[in-house]
C-alpha cells in the first residue's frame, strides 16, 4: 500500500560516496521514493504550481508545513546542518505517532535519539531503511485524525489569505470530490458537513495517487449549486491544467431509514459521455465487497432551470461524472469499522483500475 513522505531540512548539495553523483538530498530523495512508489508530501515545488492555498508569513508556513506533516506517514530529517524547523518538524511528528528517520553526524543528542526510530550517518543508508521498512497504515485511525481536524474548522470561515477548499494533487487521471465535507449554506440556509467525504477523499489519494479537492471550510456558497464559488473557480482552473478521465463526487446520504446503502446518479447516462462501462465496473467493485442494496438516481440533485456543479463538470468540460450518495453507516470508522474499509477499498481499486486504462 503507498506511503507518503516528508522531507525535512535545508536543501544541501552532498558529495557522498555512496551516491552515483552529487546531488540535492531532496532530489535525490524524492527520486528514490518515487522509484519505490512511496509519494513524497513536501514535493520540491512547494506551492504545487499554484494548486495549494497561500503561505504567505511566518505562521501560514509553518501551519502549511504541519498540515504536510499530518498527511504524510513519515518523516525523515537531513540534520547533517542542524535547523531549528527541522527539529521542530521532527520532534512534531514524533509527537503525532509518524515514523521518524534522521540522518545526520554521531552522535546524536539524547533529544533526537528520543524522537526518532532510526538514525544513519548517509542518507543512502537512511534511503533505504524507509524504502524497506514501510510503516504501517492504519486507514481508520488516519481517516479519524483526519476527519477531527475538519470538523474543527468545518463551522468556520476561512482566516484571511486561505481558502475554504484543499487540493491534493495526484498521479493518475481521477478527480475526486467532496464538496460538502465541511458545513456550507445553500440560498441562505446552513447545512451541516456530509462527515467522512472529505477524509475519504483524501484517503483514496493516498491510496492510489489520485486527485482530490475538498472543502475543508465552512462554505458561504455551496459548491454544487454556486458556479462562481471558491471551490469551482478553483475546480475550472484546474480542469485546464490536468489530464481527467473521470470525476467521482462523494456526498453522504443522512437519512437512517434509506433502503440503500449507497445510491449511484449518472443522470440517466448522461454524464458518463460514452463511458457507461465505468458505472458498470464501479457496480461490480461494490458488489465483490458485498455491497447489496445499490439504488440508482437518474433525476438531478436540484431543478434542471439551474446549471450546477455536475452539470459544468459534463457538459461545459465532458468529463465523465458520478456521483456517490453513501449511507451514514458507511461513514463511522470507528463504530463500523469494515463498513467502511470495504467501502474504501471497492473504490480505490475502482480508481486504480481506470486510471490504469
Amino acid at each position: 500500500m503507498p506511503s507518503s513522505v516528508y522531507l525535512s531540512g535545508p536543501s544541501i548539495t552532498l558529495n557522498d560516496p555512496l551516491l552515483p553523483i552529487a546531488a540535492d538530498w531532496k532530489t535525490y530523495a524524492a527520486s528514490t521514493f518515487i522509484r519505490s512508489g512511496i509519494t513524497v508530501a513536501n514535493p520540491l515545488d512547494l506551492d504545487l504550481t499554484g494548486f495549494v492555498s497561500s503561505v504567505d508569513g511566518a505562521t501560514s508556513t509553518v501551519k502549511h508545513s504541519l498540515s504536510l506533516i499530518d498527511r504524510a506517514d513519515s518523516l525523515l530529517a537531513n540534520l547533517t546542518q542542524v535547523t531549528e524547523s527541522a527539529t521542530m518538524e521532527m520532534f512534531y511528528a514524533h509527537g503525532q505517532g509518524k515514523q521518524v528517520v534522521v540522518v545526520g553526524n554521531e552522535p546524536f543528542s539524547p533529544w533526537v535519539l528520543f524522537h526518532s526510530e532510526a538514525r544513519f550517518n548517509k542518507l543512502k543508508e537512511a534511503l533505504y531503511y524507509l524504502v524497506n521498512h514501510p510503516t504501517n497504515f492504519d486507514t481508520i485511525a488516519w481517516s479519524t485524525q483526519f476527519e477531527a481536524q475538519l470538523k474543527r474548522r468545518s463551522e468556520q470561515y476561512p482566516p484571511e489569505g486561505e481558502f475554504d477548499y484543499e487540493y491534493y494533487g495526484g498521479e493518475i487521471p481521477i478527480l475526486v470530490l467532496a464538496p460538502h465535507s465541511t458545513a456550507f449554506f445553500t440560498e441562505g440556509n446552513w447545512h451541516a458537513s456530509e462527515s467522512y467525504t472529505g477524509s475519504l477523499a483524501v484517503l483514496l489519494h493516498k491510496l492510489t495517487g489520485c486527485h482530490s479537492l475538498i472543502s475543508s471550510y465552512c462554505a458561504v456558497a455551496d459548491p454544487v449549486c454556486y458556479l462562481t464559488s471558491p471551490y469551482v473557480n478553483f475546480l475550472k482552473q484546474l480542469i485546464k491544467k490536468i489530464d481527467v478521465k473521470l470525476v467521482l463526487i462523494l456526498h453522504g446520504t443522512e437519512d437512517w431509514n434509506s433502503p440503500h446503502e449507497l445510491v449511484l446518479n449518472s443522470w440517466d447516462k448522461r454524464s458518463l459521455i460514452d463511458r457507461t462501462e465505468y458505472l458498470h465496473l464501479l457496480t461490480s467493485m461494490l458488489k465483490v465487497k458485498d455491497f447489496k442494496e445499490i439504488g440508482y438516481d437518474s433525476k438531478d440533485v436540484v431543478s434542471k432551470e439551474i446549471k450546477t456543479m455536475n452539470h459544468l463538470l459534463f457538459e461545459d468540460f465532458s468529463i465523465p461524472t458520478i456521483r456517490l450518495e453513501i449511507h451514514k453507516r458507511y461513514r463511522q470508522p470507528k463504530l463500523h469499522p469494515h463498513q467502511y474499509s470495504s467501502l474504501h477499498t471497492a473504490l480505490a481499486q475502482f480508481l486504480m483500475l481506470v486510471g490504469a486504462r
